[in-house]
């Protein structure tokens, strides 16, 4: 457990946070109004509903499944473990691709399982073939596929997807964090097998990442499974009251969802003016590449805006999460305004 590293945040104190992918729009203000009241009546000396049965049949709606086809956590993050307690034990093998989402790895070392990442394509691609070769070499108990991809933003299509299942025996778990920012999803490819998740979260699109609330979209004997390993209470009453006032402003998340993609079009052509390479991101967030990548990461910072830097794991590369219109425009002109 001593080579285990916490996790770390950069210090944003002062700063425009467009290093966590988060969203620029803070829905509490507009959310208040209807849950001032009933945060009033909530009985908080007594435990949440144990399995949030109302936000359930609220998401089951929302997504046209029953309540018995999802399952709560405290964000995504939590249901990342629980999949994996559920489906590994030690010294079996998870296959994911590289570059993605930390955490894989992080929990891959707590419960002392293998981790095999199969590197991307040099178009950040993720590789379909090299993913199915490693689960079936390897004899991969999971398989986990993030997509939206963070942090290159990339996309893998249905068609590999069922690729992935039908060449492979293993779970497969879908990372659908960024899922509202694409028109695609695999809920039907989910739905269909005993071998398969999907995992979304409110803390993008929705702007609720100060809740942490996540769920998972799966068969009813998948989530009978992971509700197995899954802690008592897990999602907190006011998490449960806010996440489900939200999903009664859909039309706000939508408009929202729109000035964040004409936003990141506006400021993926400023850093192709700059002479950044570009990944071919389908999220909330742009990662690029530039030889004077300290600089900019630098000059953003001077001028108020912290960025993520992937100085470790992925050379040259930075990688900026889409603010609000205002802070767009400003970011723009920082960008326009450096001597690269």
């Amino acid at each position: 457990m001593s080579n285990i590293k916490a996790y770390q945040e950069q210090k944003t104190q002062g700063k425009i946070r467009l290093h966590a992918n988060e969203s620029p729009y803070n829905n509490l203000p507009q959310l208040l109004k209807e849950i001032e009241p009933l945060l009033a009546s909530l009985n908080i000396n007594e435990y949440p509903a144990l399995n949030a049965d109302e936000l359930k049949s609220t998401l089951a709606q929302v997504h046209g499944v029953s309540s018995e086809n999802i399952i709560i956590g405290n964000g995504s993050d939590e249901l990342i473990t629980y999949v994996m307690q559920r489906f590994l034990k030690p010294n079996d093998v998870v296959v994911t691709h590289s570059p993605t989402f930390s955490q894989y790895a992080w929990n891959a070392s707590l419960l002392h399982v293998d981790l095999v990442s199969v590197n991307d394509k040099p178009n950040y691609e993720i590789n379909i073939d090299g993913l199915i070769e490693a689960c079936n070499q390897n004899n991969a108990k999971l398989c986990i596929v993030c997509t939206p991809n963070n942090p290159t933003g990339s996309l893998i299509s249905k068609e590999d997807l069922n690729r992935i299942h039908k060449e492979t025996s293993c779970f497969i778990m879908i990372d659908e964090a960024y899922f509202d920012f694409v028109d695609q999803n695999y809920q039907s490819y989910v739905l269909s097998s005993p071998r398969m998740i999907s995992l979304r979260t409110f803390s993008k699109a929705y702007g609720l990442a100060g809740i942490r609330f996540g769920y998972g979209i799966a068969q009813q004997e998948v989530i009978q499974m992971i509700n197995q390993v899954r802690q008592p209470y897990n999602v907190n009453a006011i998490t449960q009251l806010i996440a489900q006032s939200i999903l009664k402003q859909s039309n706000l998340i939508q408009s929202q969802i729109e000035s964040i993609l004409k936003s990141k079009d506006l400021i993926m052509s400023a850093l192709q003016d700059c002479g950044c390479t570009l990944a071919p991101s389908m999220a909330n967030f742009i990662l690029f590449s530039h030889p004077s990548h300290e600089l900019i990461e630098s000059v953003l910072w001077e001028h108020g805006f912290a960025i993520k830097s992937f100085h470790n794991t992925t050379s040259n590369h930075l990688r900026i999460s889409i603010p609000n219109e205002e802070n767009t425009k400003t970011l723009i002109t920082v960008l326009r305004g450096m001597k690269l």
